[in-house]
């Protein structure tokens, strides 16, 4: 459930193998807010691994983009990674989800 007003960001969350010696060098990511009566253009953005948190649980999550909900609970989010790029080969990547909060 989506609170009208509210800005969110996406978060990607994901672990790298044990073998893995790097992190995710670069992807697009696409996050938009989508409903009936207006829709957010799409705005690819650039992420990459400099700007990747670990977290307690030894997960990692990187910001994908923010979007703005002005139209309350109904609607779609969509959220797309895309054209990732990595040292260690995308076998040893292993996604979690996506989060979303509130900001």
């Amino acid at each position: 459930m989506l609170s009208k007003r509210t800005t969110y960001a996406a978060y990607l969350v994901y672990k790298l193998a044990p073998s893995s010696y790097s992190g995710l060098v670069i992807g697009n990511s696409v996050v938009r807010f989508v409903n009936r009566e207006t829709e957010e253009p799409r705005r690819v953005r650039k992420i990459s691994w400099p700007n990747a948190q670990r977290r307690v649980d030894r997960w990692i999550e990187i910001e994908m983009g923010k979007f703005f909900n002005d139209a309350g609970e109904d609607g779609d989010v969509e959220a797309r990674l895309m054209d990732i790029r990595c040292h260690f080969g995308i076998d040893n990547l292993f996604v979690e989800g996506i989060k979303f909060r509130a900001e």
